[in-house]
């Protein structure tokens, strides 16, 4: 087996237990054990499970910045675009947020933090979608940036894991809320 693909299978074995079970729970035993292959092996590819957690983020990162890049290909209108994102996104790091990413908060500041700017750097990019959707008639002139800080405020408060827990709250649900509120308001229809 080649190089990169030990190296992928060793990923994917971590992944799915770091998904699964978190970050702080999954021992270097435990993913070699998965593989049926010695810890040295896996010490070949990856020099610690930091390493190994920083490289399933990475792929992560290439994933959605993929993904994201065909939704805006493939539409024209600036609400389907932002209502696509959102949904992907909520859709793909829900079972992330469950475990991953709420131990990496605590064990791997660092981490979080790069997890922290991508996200941001993601929601930025819809400033320039609803500026797309005020040119095109779409939405009500606003200000983009305060409706920009307004829903990562609201992400920042709604999705923190300690947040979600005391609520009984799932990741999607509390996105969806806050998407929900952010782009409909509170006010009832009468």
């Amino acid at each position: 087996m080649s190089k990169d693909l030990t190296r992928e299978r060793i990923l994917d074995a971590a992944m799915g237990r770091m998904l699964k079970f978190g970050y702080r729970k999954v021992t270097m035993d435990e993913i070699a054990q998965d593989l049926v292959m010695s810890k040295n092996t896996i010490y070949k590819h990856f020099t610690s499970k930091i390493e190994m957690a920083e490289a399933i983020f990475g792929r992560l990162e290439k994933e959605i910045n993929h993904e994201l890049s065909l939704i805006e290909e493939s539409h024209k209108d600036p609400v389907e675009v932002i209502s696509k994102n959102i949904f992907f996104l909520q859709q793909r790091l829900a079972p992330w947020f469950e475990r991953f990413l709420g131990d990496i908060k605590s064990e791997l500041p660092d981490l979080w933090t790069r997890f922290l700017n991508f996200r941001n750097e993601k929601i930025f990019e819809i400033k320039a979608l609803i500026e797309e959707g005020i040119k095109k008639r779409k939405f009500r002139k606003i200000n983009s940036a305060l409706a920009v800080r307004m829903y990562m405020g609201a992400i920042d408060q709604v999705l923190n894991p300690e947040f979600l827990e005391k609520e009984r709250i799932s990741f999607a649900d509390a996105l969806e809320g806050v998407l929900d509120i952010w782009s409909i308001g509170i006010r009832s229809k009468k």
